[in-house]
């Protein structure tokens, strides 16, 4: 069990004061149950806080350019999560492992970005809480080394989203089944330097005011490994 204290007084000139004198409380709970011939069930239960960054509370007109501002609201509560996860892993040597996870996450108060008409021809962007986020899906995953210098990690997550809550005065309720994988690989090139390359691809999703299309990435490093004999 973690407690958490938040005190947090802002005074704005000519805009009144703001103020928060609160605790939370967030309890975690893990089970594990080590199976014979390498197999092992695990289950969980979270409760996370996430704040606003401080730079997302100032209640200031910003322009961007001439067509867009922005103003941050001083107003946003915490986003609550609650995480619901059941495992299993196999490990069948120490070169090999599957695992598998069915997971269920509630978000409340979630913070979204949002955009209105502020004047003719001029947008403006601030963030809101919107509502409510769920996520039930399941994650699966293996790692292998298929030589002595290559080692991969595939994970795959498939889920169904859904967001409802109240948006400008108006209720919402959106969802979609959406999904994600990466591949994560490490070669060992000689004895001095690791290459990585690690292809990931992230599906269509909807938000509270828009969708995010679907995304794919590449990321690489090279990095040499330096021996020092300090005597």
């Amino acid at each position: 069990m973690r407690s958490e204290y938040t005190y947090r007084d802002i005074d704005m000139k000519n805009q009144g004061q703001l103020n928060i004198d609160r605790w939370d409380f967030l309890p975690t709970l893990h089970l594990s149950y080590n199976c014979p011939e390498g197999n092992q069930v695990m289950a969980s239960y979270t409760r996370q806080i996430r704040r606003p960054r401080g730079w997302v509370l100032e209640p200031f007109i910003t322009w961007s350019d001439n067509y867009n501002v922005r103003r941050e609201n001083p107003n946003l509560l915490p986003e609550y999560i609650d995480s619901y996860e059941l495992g299993y892993q196999k490990e069948f040597n120490e070169k090999h492992s599957v695992s598998a996870e069915l997971y269920y996450h509630i978000s409340e108060n979630e913070i979204k970005r949002v955009r209105s008409v502020w004047r003719d021809n001029i947008m403006l962007t601030t963030f809101e809480n919107v509502g409510t986020e769920y996520r039930l899906g399941t994650e699966l995953r293996l790692a292998t080394q298929q030589t002595e210098w290559w080692e991969s990690d595939l994970v795959g997550n498939f889920y169904d989203y859904r967001i409802k809550g109240e948006l400008n005065n108006r209720e919402f309720d959106r969802g979609t089944f959406t999904w994600s994988v990466r591949w994560n690989n490490i070669f060992n090139v000689g004895e001095n330097t690791r290459i990585q390359l690690n292809p990931s691809y992230d599906s269509h999703e909807f938000e509270a005011q828009e969708v995010e299309k679907s995304e794919f990435e590449l990321d690489g490093a090279i990095t040499p490994i330096v021996m020092l004999d300090i005597t």
